[in-house]
Order: structure tokens, then sequence, then C-alpha cells
């Protein structure tokens, strides 16, 4: 996944998303499982049903052999999918280490990130749960404003213009910032769903 911290864009590593994998290959036996994932949602207090489980992997089995590999989860995180076994990845990423640490990025970059990843706090309590972080990433967002923000790159429009308005109209600045630049790097294919 990328994270943008102000001018810092930061690419997932292959390392890092790696260490993501192995938090869920609890078995290590290089795949992850139904019962894996079950497990790692049990972790964090999400009891989906067995249907749900099952539909959640088979969003990332491309090659459908019923598990997913290092190679399919890698490019979940890569391709920035928003699906529900991305999500509980990206919270088991930050609930097992500090951000960006690894990567590199200047500190005060890493305290700017962290205050916009602090804002999904809806009950006040200092803690991002996955709730919280669910209700974030699978936020769909509508076509119109996929097809406006499309439409204002590609006539030029500046960037804060448009986070302006996005804002104005009730979106997170993280998120609206993220569309944009999304939207300016990927063109059309943006998906959010």
């Amino acid at each position: 996944m990328q994270t943008d911290l102000g001018n810092d864009t930061v690419v997932e590593s292959e390392e890092s998303i790696m260490k993501i994998f192995k938090v869920f290959d609890i078995k290590n036996d290089g795949v992850i499982d139904f019962d894996e994932v079950k497990m790692i949602l049990k972790s964090v207090q999400f009891y989906p049903s067995i249907q749900t489980i099952k539909d959640m992997i088979k969003r990332v089995d491309k090659d459908r052999d019923g598990v997913i590999s290092f190679h399919e989860f890698a490019n979940m995180r890569r391709n920035e999918e928003v699906c529900e076994l991305n999500v509980l990845a990206q919270f088991k990423k930050f609930d097992a280490s500090p951000p960006h640490h690894e990567d590199g990025v200047p500190e005060d970059a890493i305290q700017s990130y962290i205050s916009e990843f602090m804002t999904l706090d809806t009950n006040g309590d200092d803690k991002v749960s996955f709730l919280d972080l669910y209700e974030s990433m699978m936020t769909r967002i509508p076509e119109e404003w996929l097809e406006w923000i499309f439409d204002n790159v590609k006539r030029g429009v500046k960037d804060e213009t448009l986070l302006d308005i996005m804002v104005e109209n009730g979106f997170n600045e993280l998120t609206a910032a993220r569309l944009i630049e999304k939207t300016k790097r990927d063109g059309k294919k943006i998906c959010f769903d």
C-alpha cells in the first residue's frame, strides 16, 4: 500500500508486506487459509459468518485454490484493494509495529500521519479499533464523485481546490487527498468497490 505522509509517499516494501503476511500465516506453511483468517478476525473481536470468511478469501484468491499465497496477498496490498482482508492487514500492520519506521520516513511525517490516522478514533479513547478502520477504508465513494474527481484532475484543477471542495462536502481530508493522488496516478481505472 501507499501512504501519503505530507510530501513523502511511502510505498510498502516487499519486506513490510512479508511481515504482515507472516502475521496471517499462523501455520507457517506459506499460505493463508480459512482457519487462519478466522483466527485473525477473532483477534480483533470480529466474528463474521463462514460464508463471509470464504468470500473474503475468494476476493483475493485469484488462482481459486482456496488459500491466499504471498503473491496474491502482496498484489492485494500493492493494488490497495478495498476489501475486508486488506483492512484487516492494514490494522494488523499498525497493531504490530509503529508506522513506517522501517521505511526511513522522517519522524515529523510519521507524526503527521499518526495524527490523521487518529481522526478515525470515533469514541475518543485514543485508540483506533478495527471497526473504526474498517468503516473508514470500506466506505464506498459514489461513482459521481469518482467521475467528478477524474474530470477535474484532467482539466488541471489545483489539488488544493479539489481538496477544499471535497472536505466541504463531507470527505475526510486524508481520504480526499488519497483519492486525488490515486486518480492522478491511475486515471479512470480508480475503483473503490
